[in-house]
């Protein structure tokens, strides 16, 4: 797989590669944020939880002792930012989740940063020593949840790349990252379920832990990287029918799900099944990346806009009635008819864009004005269907592996919920 990526590299760009890089989906995440990170630079993050834990600063002490973590990033020069750049850094922080940001500037004259305050000198050098800081240089802190820390210090690090034009398109920097988790806890269904899918093979040495410690199990798994782009994924497959059964039983799933779900394979491997490893890469990235754009658009024949829409074959487009009756979904054409004409005498294309906060040009009124009586039009159809009888559901299909039922909620009037309609 590297001597394919390096031969292209070779062949299509005339650049030379040394061997990928390997690190662990762990340190991915400690280091960089995100499980593709962007080597072509530094800034990498550091956990200084212990250190935090020792200052006077309340924040930092009591997320340290509630069990989350406390870590930084130093950027090499950044003591020369403006107010109203570490303002913005501020800014996008708390957009990705944070409280706010605290930072330490080393300016000449000394350490600038409120954090003098609650840190002793021993304490603060001991926090630059962890950093590797030096004068010039500009050190920000998270201090929340592991998962909420990687992903704020995760983004803040590809925009400080940004602000200091770290992103050169003309360097390639491959990695493979590996040794992904084989489970992560859906907090939505409360229960551990497969990071990529049930028939990924762990690792030989954690297969004791499936069901005592599932967080810990690693799978067999890789992804290849490419200047902050996953170029696509693979992993060694379970080809031991007695590990499969484990995995299955791990994930709660019964014997009849299993062969409701996945009985062809099952079966295939009454028939033997060698080791057998794969792997899948996006071309359209690849050759995004090779031409230096920025937009999968650029390298798609006939692609969509920003919108979803296709400018080719003008979709999506309104359904009919007669093609959503066919599917079950509308009580017939005669309804959809009469919602179309009640529609039009109801439609005030100003009203509408006076609420939305909308410019409607004069020569879009009309199409505007189409397309909103389409939407009333659907509205009144969902209206006139008589769902009394009906019992509320929160699911259409049945719940499975669920271990804690929900309970359905008394919900809004239908009448309610098409009001603004």
């Amino acid at each position: 797989l590297e001597d394919l990526f390096r031969h292209l590299m070779r062949e299509v760009k005339g650049v030379e590669l040394a061997a990928f890089p390997r690190i662990t989906w762990q340190q991915a995440m400690d280091w960089y944020g995100t499980d593709k990170p962007d080597i072509r630079y530094d800034l990498r993050i550091r956990d200084l939880t212990d250190l935090a834990r020792e200052g006077g600063f309340s924040l930092f002490r009591k997320v340290a002792e509630s069990g989350g973590v406390v870590r930084a990033i130093c950027v090499e020069g950044g003591a020369a930012f403006s107010r109203s750049e570490i303002d913005d850094l501020t800014a996008r922080a708390v957009r990705y989740g944070a409280g706010g940001m605290a930072w330490i500037a080393l300016r000449p004259d000394g350490v600038y940063s409120i954090l003098t305050k609650y840190f002793t000198e021993g304490q603060m050098q001991a926090i630059l020593d962890r950093m590797e800081a030096a004068e010039g240089d500009f050190i920000l802190f998270c201090a929340d949840t592991l998962p909420a820390v990687r992903r704020i210090l995760g983004q803040l690090r590809q925009d400080i790349a940004e602000m200091q034009g770290l992103k050169d398109p003309a360097d390639y920097k491959f990695l493979i990252v590996q040794d992904f988790p084989q489970f992560e806890y859906s907090e939505e269904e409360h229960r551990w379920v497969a990071m990529h899918h049930p028939f990924t093979m762990p690792y030989p040495e954690d297969m004791p832990y499936l069901f005592t410690d599932p967080g810990r199990v690693r799978a067999q798994a890789y992804d290849v990287v490419l200047n902050g782009v996953e170029l696509g994924s693979g992993s060694v497959r379970i080809h031991r029918s007695d590990v499969q059964q484990q995995m299955f039983s791990a994930l709660g799933f019964s014997a009849e799900e299993i062969e409701a779900r996945f009985g062809f394979m099952v079966h295939a491997f009454g028939y033997g099944t060698p080791p057998h490893a794969g792997f899948a890469f996006g071309l359209d990235r690849l050759v995004m990346l090779l031409l230096g754009e920025s937009s999968l658009r650029e390298v798609i024949a006939f692609p969509k806009v920003k919108d979803a829409s296709c400018p080719m074959t003008d979709a999506p487009t309104p359904v009919d009635a007669a093609q959503l009756s066919i599917l079950g979904l509308t009580p017939g054409e005669a309804v959809a008819k009469a919602g179309r004409q009640a529609a039009r005498a109801a439609v005030d294309v100003d009203a509408v864009a006076r609420l939305a906060q909308l410019s409607v040009p004069t020569e879009g009124r009309a199409e505007m004005a189409a397309q909103l009586e389409e939407m009333v039009a659907f509205a009144q159809q969902l209206s006139s269907v008589d769902t009394s009888a009906e019992a509320a559901m929160e699911h259409v299909g049945e719940e499975c592996n669920v271990f804690r039922a929900d309970v359905v909620q008394n919900g809004d009037a239908r009448e309610e919920l098409l009001a603004a309609s």
